[in-house]
């Protein structure tokens, strides 16, 4: 019955999917009008294709604390840690999991190791192990960036776009992506890090708004530069703006253009730009901890942005000839 119900639910969320109409149908609607005021054909956008992304392997102990060594500990709050990690061993463990308990064991193996009835030699295994992690914490960082589910799928493409209203998950999002812009920050200062906030913040990942983000600015920046592609066919000085013209046939154009193009792409693209900035802002020292590992940030919102900019700015440029030649302004 539980299945059951399941198969029906996602049913529900294909059919209502395809049944809603998104903001590159729009792009198509527009591309398809041009079209048939201009008679001219329709370019179709280029398809897109998921970038290939670095991933980071998990960083590997040369040390091991043993059970007996567990045994020692039992006046270390480090002791129940130790012994639910060894317990882990040989078990599907998630990136996430292993990034909290090197977290807390950093944070808490000081205590143990100047705790008065710690041994001198557990001692000195908890400070050499203490130093590796210290140095690895990064590694595991990014090795969850790249392999954790939630955070894996940020860079792929979705086929949801984000609407022309967005819902209150942009800002959870934003959000979450701060606690882990947090750990980022705090990489090198353990003791800041809130270990306990990494979960809930990829739970509202899972829920790929940066992944429709994403897909919504490729998708409109290849309709941009179809469209363009497209009017650069039709013929201006010796077509439709030509001299002695009663410029009708310009006119409906212009009409498309100011209906589809400056009532609802534009200022959709626009929204887009302005999220993708503050998502670039947040995610900023995330990058941070990529560029210095000399891993490729998964995301490149500065990229792509820049791509729906220039795209935007060559199809603007276009109708600014457009209405030049032909002498009329936009309605």
């Amino acid at each position: 019955m539980k299945l059951a119900k399941q198969i029906l639910s996602l049913i529900i969320i294909l059919l209502v999917t395809a049944c809603s109409k998104q903001p590159s149908d729009t792009f198509a609607d527009y591309q398809s009008r041009l079209a048939s005021a201009s008679d001219i054909e329709v370019v179709k956008p280029q398809p897109l294709h998921n970038i290939d992304i670095q991933t980071v392997s998990q960083p590997q102990s040369e040390l091991s604390i043993s059970v007996l060594d567990i045994a020692q500990t039992g006046h270390c709050k480090i002791t129940n840690l130790i012994a639910a990690q060894n317990n882990q061993l040989g078990k599907v463990s998630y990136p996430s999991e292993r990034l909290k308990y090197t977290i807390e064991f950093l944070q808490h193996a000081p205590d143990c190791i100047t705790h008065p009835k710690t041994k001198k030699e557990l001692s000195q295994i908890l400070i050499q192990a203490l130093a590796e992690k210290r140095t690895q914490l990064p590694l595991f960082f990014l090795h969850m960036m790249t392999n954790e589910k939630e955070l894996a799928s940020l860079g792929l493409l979705t086929t949801l776009e984000i609407p022309p209203e967005p819902t209150a998950l942009m800002g959870d999002t934003l959000a979450a992506v701060n606690i882990l812009a947090d750990v980022a920050v705090n990489i090198n200062d353990p003791d800041q890090i809130a270990a306990t906030t990494i979960t809930p913040a990829l739970k509202i990942l899972s829920h790929r708004f940066i992944s429709s983000l994403l897909t919504s600015l490729r998708k409109q920046t290849q309709f941009n530069t179809a469209a363009t592609l497209q009017m650069k066919n039709l013929k201006l000085e010796e077509g439709v703006c030509r001299k002695g013209s009663n410029r009708k046939q310009a006119q409906i154009i212009s009409n498309v253009f100011s209906k589809y193009y400056l009532n609802d792409i534009q200022p959709y693209q626009a929204m887009l730009t302005s999220i993708t900035q503050q998502l670039i802002r947040d995610w900023q020292p995330i990058q941070v901890v990529f560029e210095k590992h000399g891993i490729s940030d998964p995301l490149m919102l500065q990229s792509h942005l820049d791509e729906l900019k220039a795209s935007a700015k060559a199809h603007v440029i276009w109708w600014q000839n457009f209405y030049k030649l032909c002498e009329i302004t936009p309605s």
